[in-house]
């Protein structure tokens, strides 16, 4: 696995200075830890003043959970994804490999590896990406199933748990394996099959006919 770079070069003049300090805040975050980052490291590798940082995000914890959104949104994974016009089919396609291309990317394993490692000790940092990243992301799908529930095409006891039966069973096997560091090459047209499968099951089992 190679490293995450530590550095970038002049980011503001390729970046709006929101996005540079999300992607500074994101390198230095996930390399050195949440209480191991400090702002003042933020401001300098983004290339802003620290005043800048704290006039958009407000505290670190805002800027934590900004990066974990930002990274969703850059797979993808947003609001327009579940606009209840759109087909099932297609809405369980595109969530199924958005989903699965963030997950596998090292950005994401690290992210992952930051909140197990912080423990009981630092369990907010926790909170904060449960509640940025899966939670937000299994309560837009629920939503979006219920309206679909409403509209007699779906049926479920819970769409929440139907949500989250989906999203769980997404991860697989290769996830875990990434996640515990055993680094074998997923291959493509395995993924797109067990993604094609994941989504034929939840079909069979949820989608009236």
């Amino acid at each position: 696995m190679t490293e995450i770079e530590t550095s970038s070069k002049d980011p503001v003049t390729k970046l709006s200075k929101r996005e540079a300090i999300l992607e500074s805040a994101g390198v230095l975050l996930l390399s050195n830890g949440f209480e191991s980052t400090s702002m003042d490291q933020i401001a300098i590798n983004a290339n802003v003043s620290k005043q800048t940082i704290y006039s958009h995000f407000g505290n670190k914890a805002a800027l934590f959970t900004a990066v974990v959104e930002n990274k969703c949104q850059k797979h993808d994974l947003t609001q327009s994804l579940f606009d209840p016009e759109r087909p099932v089919h297609e809405v369980l396609m595109d969530l199924a490999r958005h989903f699965t291309d963030l997950i596998h990317t090292e950005e994401a394993i690290c992210l992952h590896r930051l909140c197990i490692s912080g423990g009981e000790k630092h369990s907010h940092i926790a909170q904060l990406f449960w509640q940025a990243g899966p939670v937000w992301l299994q309560n837009q799908f629920a939503q979006y199933l219920e309206k679909k529930k409403t509209d007699q095409q779906f049926h479920a006891r819970c769409t929440t748990n139907a949500a989250q039966q989906f999203i769980y069973m997404l991860r697989g096997e290769d996830h875990l394996k990434l996640l515990l560091g055993l680094d074998e090459p997923i291959k493509s047209d395995e993924l797109d099959q067990y993604i094609l499968d994941c989504v034929e099951l939840f079909e069979r089992a949820y989608l009236k006919p």
